[in-house]
């Protein structure tokens, strides 16, 4: 599988800064057509000569690039390759097809209903509750929590690459960290769907090393299109060491994640 490198997103994100961020957070979008899909135009060298069309069902979620060429009601989309047996749950670090969707089928995950936020008395989770319906009594709303703790990464096995950055701990790439672990290094310990009749903990390779997660509401939201398609994102670490994520949650379940660096 093909990762995307530092300067594929450096030289996304300053050509397309003035299109994504002056609207939304993240370059993220969801299929949202009443119609529960919209196709994607698969394009091979002229991005006019269409060589396939993938139905991206209600809830899949995508990469925004940039306006498609010459067109006003199409955008330029990237998208993970899905396996023919899905799994109950994959992280993506790389997004390896690309295509058109119509505006009209789709939205930007941070301009939807978003969930009110607040913090645990302790300082130490996030809460995010959907009030979006006043007449839901509080009790039954449904919440998302994430749980962010001391991380003991320090006592975890550790390797590094040739220039010295620590790139997995426990055998899994790690995120937000660079040559050393610095003090006061926090990870995501939990994250947890609470909804009337269903509800999970998140499985933990859809948590694992994911290190100084943000405590700031202006980085990190939940929004959702019904209370089957929910979708948290984050913008975690700093500097050299940022990186952004987003997950999806289907019926009170993670069943994907979106997460690549994309350095300050």
């Amino acid at each position: 599988m093909k990762f995307f490198n530092k300067a594929f997103f450096l030289s996304v994100f300053i050509f397309c800064s003035c299109l994504i961020f002056a609207q939304n957070k993240v370059p993220f979008g969801v299929v949202k057509a009443e119609e529960g899909y919209a196709m994607v135009r698969v394009h091979k060298e002229d991005y006019r000569k269409i060589v396939d069309k993938i139905r991206m069902r209600k809830g899949d979620v995508f990469f925004y690039v940039k306006p498609a060429p010459g067109e006003t009601d199409w955008i330029w989309i990237k998208y993970p390759e899905k396996e023919e047996i899905p799994k109950p749950f994959v992280r993506y670090d790389s997004l390896t097809k690309e295509g058109m969707v119509n505006k009209e089928r789709i939205a930007y995950v941070d301009q939807l209903p978003k969930f009110t936020p607040s913090k645990s008395k302790n300082g130490k989770s996030l809460i995010f509750t959907d009030d979006t319906n006043q007449k839901i009594p509080t009790n039954e709303r449904t919440k998302v929590i994430i749980d962010i703790y001391p991380s003991n990464a320090s006592y975890r096995k550790q390797e590094k690459d040739s220039e010295g950055n620590i790139i997995k701990i426990d055998k899994v790439k790690t995120w937000g960290i660079g040559k050393e672990l610095p003090e006061g290094l926090t990870e995501i310990k939990s994250i947890r769907v609470q909804q009337p009749g269903r509800g999970s903990v998140f499985v933990r390779e859809a948590i694992k090393n994911m290190f100084q997660p943000t405590m700031d509401f202006d980085k990190v939201a939940v929004s959702s299109i019904d209370k089957d398609h929910i979708f948290l994102y984050m913008i975690n670490g700093s500097g050299e060491h940022r990186y952004t994520t987003l997950w999806t949650i289907k019926e009170g379940k993670v069943i994907s994640q979106i997460i690549f660096s994309n350095p300050e």
